[in-house]
């Protein structure tokens, strides 16, 4: 379990997270939403131990990372796998490298053991037989799924995803949604997800807990439904505009 408590953090004189309280439920799929620039990228930053806050506490399964040194924070980010909004994979490197990427730099496993591992990974995004693509040869949505099988690799406890359907059209972004949810769902490992993100279709349909940030704090957090159906005037607002944007697009 991952809880936040009383988070703070200033760049200069801007305050982007002003006592954030959050608690991600284990084993389940928490959506973290909010308009542009209320703190939700900065605050999955902290979860990993990329920024450390001004005040507050963040701790991972009982241990409180804000306090560790670098040293303890990277045997930490173990538990994790992360998907980027742009994928972030390695042009020059094969698909099959950039899935077998973490295994091959922090693990004694062979080589004949990576490559399986690998094309089981593959298989579980829909991306059988591409291991000696390269990234140049796949689309948008291909190469997000690159970047799952590579998070998925070494079977992290924790999966982080920060803005994964952003740029892709409606029918790759429902596949994307409906491979974070065949993953969370998934009973060995058993993964909690935390999903930043836009788009409040991946709410509604992934979605088991969800918290919405505004101007640097949690300012809802509940399930989806209770979500669908608040009269919160900030909350209905929030919903109303990005609605309102789907309809133009």
């Amino acid at each position: 379990m991952i809880e936040i408590i009383d988070l703070k953090k200033s760049f200069g004189n801007k305050e982007v997270l002003r006592g954030v309280n959050l608690n991600i439920e284990e084993g389940k799929t928490n959506v973290i939403i909010g308009a542009s620039g209320c703190g939700k990228s900065v605050l999955l930053k902290h979860i990993v131990g990329l920024l450390k806050p001004d005040e507050g506490r963040i701790l991972i399964d009982g241990e409180d990372i804000s306090k560790m040194t670098e040293k303890e924070i990277y045997a930490i980010r173990k538990k994790f796998g992360f998907l980027f909004q742009s994928a972030a994979l390695f042009d020059s490197m094969s698909v099959g490298d950039n899935v077998g990427i973490a295994l091959r730099e922090n693990t004694f496993m062979p080589k004949a053991d990576i490559d399986k591992v690998v094309t089981e990974k593959l298989g579980l995004v829909n991306l059988p037989g591409t291991e000696n693509l390269m990234p140049s040869e796949l689309s948008g949505g291909m190469k997000k799924r690159v970047g799952l099988a590579r998070a998925l690799s070494t079977d992290p406890q924790y999966i982080l995803y920060d803005e994964p359907t952003t740029g892709l059209d409606p029918i790759t972004s429902e596949t994307i949604d409906e491979l974070m949810d065949t993953v969370a769902r998934s009973k060995d490992p058993k993964v909690t997800s935390i999903i930043v993100t836009h788009d409040i279709f991946t709410v509604y349909e992934i979605g088991d807990r969800v918290a919405m940030m505004y101007e640097g704090k949690v300012h809802f957090n509940g399930t989806p439904e209770e979500l669908r159906v608040t009269t919160d005037p900030i909350v209905r607002q929030f919903l109303e505009r990005t609605d309102e944007k789907k309809a133009k697009h």
